[in-house]
């Protein structure tokens, strides 16, 4: 069960920067970014994330996934194509793909985005490169377990894959251990943010604050993944304000200890 640390707040990290952020925090690979302005961007990734992948490989670390600009919402298009193939070339074998929005049709909608999750579902198939969803609160099809569940149903779980995310499930979630139940059979990566509540200026505002400082039940959590034999991917998002590099890598080196602290032992265990 490795833990790895999505590289959106990393943005000016070249090749040996992300090798020095693991070495000195402790974690074993990434999940990367592969979005205009980064590292590694859609129109190069054929050739950079192999190279990449490669370089990581050397330290002995992983990019575990890699995370599509939000507007990847079809498997039809150019870039669609040569993002997945850039993966099963590099060897990363998931991808995060974009989210689809809630317009005030729900069935309709649905219906349209389980259209193009088929699609994705035969990249995937064609590629070795797992189509994964994430649970994003807000306007999303999506956007918590049960309505992931109608969106991934009688969809072959090699194929595609649910990113359960902690934070956005305890705002417009159920119980913890009932939305990983419902979505076990896909549930491959785990992400982690917690989330505190303060007054606003226009009422109650939710912040990403690191794990153990906000609502998020941990144990119920950790007890959630060792119900469901969890022993994907974990994701330290780290979605929260850091004054510099060195703060970003000391509050990552305190969330990884947190986090192995109040999850089961038996999570390490291989499966």
């Amino acid at each position: 069960m490795p833990f790895h640390y999505f590289t959106k707040s990393l943005k000016e990290l070249d090749a040996k920067g992300l090798v020095q952020f693991c070495q000195e925090t402790g974690l074993e690979g990434f999940d990367l970014a592969v979005r205009p302005g980064y590292l590694v961007d859609p129109q190069n990734a054929l050739v950079e994330l192999p190279k990449l992948s490669s370089q990581l490989k050397s330290e002995n670390l992983a990019i575990g996934l890699v995370t599509a600009p939000t507007s990847l919402t079809s498997a039809s298009t150019l870039e669609s194509k040569g993002m997945f193939e850039a993966c099963s070339k590099a060897g990363v074998g998931r991808i995060k793909i974009g989210y689809f929005p809630y317009q005030g049709n729900f069935r309709e909608q649905l219906t349209q985005a389980r259209k193009s999750m088929e699609g994705f579902a035969q990249l995937a198939k064609s590629t070795g490169v797992k189509a994964c969803y994430h649970t994003h609160s807000g306007s999303n099809i999506g956007n918590n377990a049960a309505s992931l569940l109608m969106l991934l149903q009688d969809f072959d779980p090699h194929h595609v894959g649910a990113f359960a995310d902690t934070g956005h499930l305890a705002l417009n979630g159920g119980p913890i251990r009932m939305e990983l139940e419902l979505i076990k059979p896909w549930l491959s990566l785990l992400a982690i943010k917690d989330i505190s509540w303060a007054p606003g200026k226009t009422g109650w505002e939710n912040k990403v604050v690191p794990a153990g400082k906000g609502v998020v039940r941990w144990k119920d959590v950790g007890q959630g993944l060792e119900d469901c034999q969890f022993r994907g991917t974990i994701v330290l998002h780290g979605e929260y304000g850091a004054k510099d590099l060195s703060d970003r890598k000391a509050l990552a080196r305190e969330e990884l200890k947190f986090l192995k602290g109040v999850f089961p032992k038996s999570l390490e265990k291989p499966k």
